[in-house]
């Protein structure tokens, strides 16, 4: 009986060893493959830029998208990883006249040395990685808050923006897409127009958005969402591109209405807003931050809508009650108008098939900008952001229209990576 179990003693003993080597062969064959798993993450990320690099510049030739797929791919995948042998980039081009896209495939592969895979025959692995890019035409408007809280702490967010927006249009093909430009505080101006005809200049836009091009005055949302789905609504049905958008940045909540006001000496056509310093002083609605005139006794009763007609002040589906006599007196009553008419527009924009991106910055849309009006969290600027933009989850989320993004920037440092967001959402990227 002794002998016996110093047999199994044995046996465990010569097992022992075996075991060892098949834990560590298993434990390097899975760093062998970790390490691949690595390469081909890094190699789809490579060839998602270069397939959306190369769609962008297609209609300038195959040479053309062949020469900014390599130059992205190259830009985006590190350098000798994992000494892993990168394969020739592979593209191939097909054009849609019916929707005038252009559709670009972009495949590569890599081998990755393996170390311990070789003890079983496997000197490396081979991994791939393909990603598809959809450019079609789009017809589009951006929309930008010029207001004074741009300014602070200091000029240098005003500036960030525009370079931003500057960033945004470059994403845009000249010669094929329509892109608007709509500046917004106070009052509202109209940068070039989109046209019947496709393309943009460019360089009227980037000017627009220049030096002389300065922060002040308040909010006025629903005239710019207003003015931009006019803009759309204005290209003829038979040429328009198939994806309409309206990309609307802002830093904080609506606050001002444009309507025609009536005192008893006379009716005038301007804004009025719950922030401005003087609360009854009506301004201009065609220029960004000049003042009209004072009508003291004219917002004793606001009108029902519009200057235009088209957008109520009462809210479409009820969501925010407007009565002069609420809590925080006239001017939460004027607040909350301003709010309604922003939501209104932009769900009638989004019920005829306009799809509307939203593009939101700091701090003021995650507070209650009147708390004095009894608001809660679902008042927040980031919320009503979501709503105009009709993002899934949101609480008016309707699934029968278009769904939008919010890309939100902590800061100015932050802003070109949310419009790149929305710029890769309007370009329709896909894997």
């Amino acid at each position: 009986m002794e002998r016996g179990r110093r047999n199994d003693k044995g046996q465990v003993l010569v097992l022992l060893p075996l075991v060892l080597l098949m834990l560590l062969a298993i434990a390097g064959l899975a760093l062998d493959v970790g390490m691949a798993y690595v390469v081909k993450t890094k190699l789809s990320a490579a060839v998602d830029a270069a397939a959306l690099a190369a769609a962008k510049v297609a209609a300038q030739g195959e040479t053309a998208a062949d020469a900014a797929a390599d130059r992205f791919f190259a830009t985006n995948y590190p350098n000798d990883l994992l000494k892993a042998s990168v394969g020739p980039l592979e593209t191939a081009f097909s054009y849609d006249d019916h929707e005038r896209s252009w559709t670009v495939t972009v495949s590569t592969t890599a081998s990755v040395p393996t170390y311990f895979a070789t003890a079983v025959g496997w000197s490396n692995f081979t991994v791939g990685a393909s990603a598809t890019s959809i450019v079609a035409p789009v017809d589009l408007v951006l929309v930008l808050d010029c207001s004074e809280s741009l300014l602070k702490p200091s000029g240098q967010t005003f500036k960030d923006l525009k370079q931003a927006a500057v960033n945004f249009v470059d994403s845009f093909n000249p010669d094929n897409d329509r892109i608007g430009l709509i500046l917004f505080a106070t009052g509202v101006v109209e940068g070039p127009k989109i046209t019947g005809k496709r393309g943009f200049e460019k360089e009227k836009i980037k000017e627009a958005l220049g030096d002389s091009l300065e922060a002040a005055g308040v909010t006025t949302a629903e005239e710019a969402l207003r003015l931009a789905k006019e803009q759309l609504d204005a290209v003829p049905e038979a040429v328009r591109s198939r994806q309409r958008i309206i990309v609307f940045f802002a830093d904080g909540a609506p606050n001002g209405i444009a309507a025609n006001f009536t005192s008893a000496k006379s009716t005038v056509r301007g804004v009025v807003s719950s922030q401005a310093r003087v609360f009854e002083q009506i301004y201009r609605v065609d220029t960004l931050n000049s003042e009209q005139h004072a009508l003291a006794d004219s917002l004793k009763d606001l009108p029902t809508e519009d200057w235009s007609g088209t957008v109520k002040l009462a809210s479409f589906n009820g969501i925010r009650e407007l009565d002069p006599e609420a809590e925080g007196g006239l001017k939460c009553h004027v607040n909350r108008g301003a709010r309604n008419m922003a939501e209104n527009i932009a769900n009638t924009a989004r019920s005829e098939s306009i799809t509307v991106f939203t593009v939101g910055l700091g701090e003021r849309l995650s507070t209650l900008e009147r708390a004095d009006c009894g608001y809660d969290s679902r008042e927040h600027g980031e919320n009503i952001m979501r709503r105009i933009a009709n993002v899934r989850g949101v609480d008016t989320y309707n699934p029968n229209q278009p769904t939008g993004i919010y890309a939100y920037a902590k800061d100015s440092s932050q802003l070109d990576a949310a419009f790149n967001k929305v710029a890769r959402a309007t370009l329709r990227l896909s894997k």
